[in-house]
């Protein structure tokens, strides 16, 4: 699921006489009484979805213990502008490098970060972090107004669901040139949610 921005949950305005026959039923819009019990039902019976940027809002509608980072101490109140602003710059994460979702990348990975969702998870969830901020100052290039509110928080996650893995990018790990340092996590996430548990034979050494 790519970043769904500013559209998601709107219904479309494309005319359908302006789309081929065999792609109209395709138009539409993401809603939770609709869209989301066909995602679990496909997460459960063992699919995987990648969700970048605010598609990850998914894991929330799932009912899973992904919380928003970006809030007032103590509240549920997202951070107002005046108090956190990033509206484009490079941020350092820390990477679990012992995770499938990290294979080749380093322990400290740049990333590009727009005012994009970061979490928040409770301890015990099953739900794993795979990157996140560890420094009181992450900031390596632009500005970001408000950083030592990003420390813990947690911007690359993934979550068992039923028999299937959801995969959440906070950050736009696509976005434009950058994915020379990011595109790992993206494909990572496509390999390792398709990889199946082999029992390898015993060694004959």
């Amino acid at each position: 699921m790519p970043d769904a921005g500013r559209g998601e949950g709107r219904q479309s305005k494309l005319d359908p006489a302006s789309v081929p026959a065999e792609y109209r039923g395709r138009i539409g819009a993401t809603t939770d009484a609709q869209t989301i019990p066909q995602l679990r039902r496909f997460l459960e019976a063992g699919g995987s979805i990648v969700a970048i940027g605010t598609s990850t809002s998914l894991a929330s509608r799932l009912g899973l213990p992904v919380a928003n980072a970006l809030v007032e101490p103590g509240t549920t109140r997202p951070l107002p502008p005046d108090k956190f602003y990033a509206p484009g710059c490079v941020l350092q994460v820390r990477v679990d490098t012992t995770q499938p979702l990290a294979w080749g990348l380093p322990e400290k990975l740049d990333i590009f970060y727009s005012n994009n969702p970061l979490f928040r998870l409770q301890p015990g969830s099953g739900v794993r972090p795979i990157a996140w901020f560890e420094a009181d100052n992450p900031l390596r290039s632009g500005w970001a107004w408000g950083a030592p509110y990003l420390k813990q928080a947690v911007a690359v996650a993934e979550a068992e669901v039923g028999k299937g893995r959801l995969v959440l990018l906070g950050p736009l790990v696509a976005f434009r040139a950058h994915p020379h340092g990011t595109f790992k996590l993206l494909f990572n996430g496509l390999y390792v949610g398709s990889a199946q548990t082999v029992k390898l034979p015993p060694s004959k050494r």
